[in-house]
């Protein structure tokens, strides 16, 4: 993904869940999943990296690229993942 398609992402947010209300076991399986996908990302899917480092395992933000061949092509879609305490068992929000 080109660097042109970043945007600005603030995580503010009520609904808001931050790396101390989650408990070490799901720290360390957020933190492994994410490694994982730096190291090797799916095509057109970015994990957006906080740069003032204020960043929480809790909230995750990904940039997704529109489909080659699509009216969405070369648009980019931003969603906040919202992780729960009993994640894995239950889905982000």
């Amino acid at each position: 993904m080109s660097g042109s398609l970043h945007r600005q992402y603030s995580r503010s947010s009520s609904t808001s869940s931050t790396s101390e209300n989650l408990p070490p076991r799901t720290l360390t399986r957020v933190a492994r999943e994410i490694r994982d996908l730096h190291k090797n990302p799916p095509e057109g899917i970015k994990l957006v990296v906080d740069g003032d480092g204020g960043g929480s395992l809790g909230e995750i933000v990904a940039e997704i690229e529109g489909p080659t061949g699509t009216p969405y092509e070369n648009k980019c879609f931003q969603l906040k993942l919202i992780i729960s305490a009993d994640f894995p068992s239950s889905p982000p929000r």
